[in-house]
């Protein structure tokens, strides 16, 4: 469990935090991404959430082998009571003045701590840094990979953010809903002032897969001052056994949606957010869902142009190589979020 801490130890500058359910296969990748950070001053988290492969021994032995900076953590019973509960228990024992979360099975780059931490020490006005994050495809070399270069493929999220300028909420969150949740950044691409992260809530325990990830955002882009980090610093691992795929992949992200928004318009309404550009967004987000045979018959030409372009699609990715074709994408169709008219 967790080893005894020397009553004189300082507390370090960064907690990261790493939840994993199983996943033995990528765990000892994401511990060693943390521990070759050129930023040193970091505590490392390890949340177990009811394990039954070989990832507990796995973050077990960690722990023993760095008792100074590694913990592990597991609810009692080593129960699996789902990602926002387990964040929240990493938030619980974290001691330092920034938190951080990474995926068991994805990775931080080498400066990944050293970039935010400088951006949060530059702004001590901003709670929270976010950056885009790699969705990494080319880390699986097998047959069927090979055999499509789509798919073997890696390109960066667009977070349709400005770059590198403080941004006042609650334009983030705004963002968040006109682009349809289309901007969120991924969770191990963003670091948070502790404090900030305790008064906003952090995670609700309810949401234990999909979404969860957005009730943290939204807590945080509603009340805090956010800074984007420009270029890639971390690495999103896709694969089919991931949280997401496990959870029903883009059927169960629609599916969850509307209860999310449901969740989102009470915790909008109780912290007393009035931003009538908020609450524009926020409307035109649900009504699709209040009325989707209506929203269907609205969007029907919408959907035949979709059907009628998808042969020329096929071609386009067929012809294109994957980087060319998203820098084409980034280049003629991506609109940065108007960070100006917030109210």
């Amino acid at each position: 469990m967790t080893p005894p801490e020397s009553a004189n130890a300082a507390p370090p500058r960064v907690s990261a935090i790493i939840i994993f359910l199983n996943g033995e296969r990528f765990i000892a990748e994401a511990i060693e991404s943390v521990i070759a950070q050129t930023f040193a001053d970091w505590e490392l988290i390890l949340v177990d959430d009811g394990t039954t492969d070989g990832a507990t021994a796995i973050a077990q032995r960690y722990a023993a082998g760095h008792p100074d900076r590694i913990r592990y953590v597991e609810h009692p019973n080593h129960e699996n009571r789902g990602m926002s509960a387990s964040r929240n228990a990493g938030i619980r024992v974290a001691r330092g003045e920034f938190i951080a979360f990474l995926d068991a099975d994805d990775i931080w780059l080498p400066r990944r701590l050293e970039v935010h931490v400088a951006a949060l020490d530059a702004n001590p006005d901003v709670s929270m840094t976010m950056a885009p994050t790699l969705l990494w495809s080319s880390w699986d070399d097998s047959a069927a990979q090979r055999k499509s270069r789509w798919m073997r493929s890696d390109y960066a999220t667009e977070l349709g953010l400005p770059v590198g300028k403080v941004l006042e909420p609650p334009i983030v969150a705004i963002g968040f809903l006109e682009s349809h949740g289309g901007n969120v950044p991924g969770i191990c691409s963003l670091l948070a002032r502790r404090a900030d992260v305790l008064a906003a809530g952090g995670f609700d325990d309810r949401f234990r897969t999909l979404y969860e990830d957005q009730v943290f955002f939204f807590r945080m882009a509603l009340r805090y001052r956010i800074l984007v980090i420009g270029g890639v610093l971390d690495y999103y691992r896709q694969h089919p056994s991931s949280a997401c795929h496990a959870a029903g992949g883009a059927a169960g992200d629609l599916q969850m949606r509307p209860i999310f928004l449901e969740w989102l318009q009470d915790h909008m309404i109780d912290g007393g957010f009035k931003s009538r550009r908020l609450w524009r967004a926020f409307r035109g987000e649900m009504w699709r869902f209040d009325n989707p045979r209506l929203h269907r018959w609205m969007t029907a030409p919408r959907r035949l142009i979709d059907a009628w372009n998808v042969s020329t699609r096929r071609l386009v990715i067929t012809v294109l190589t994957p980087r060319l074709y998203n820098w084409m994408r980034r280049k003629f169709r991506l609109s940065v979020v108007d960070v100006e008219n917030v109210h």
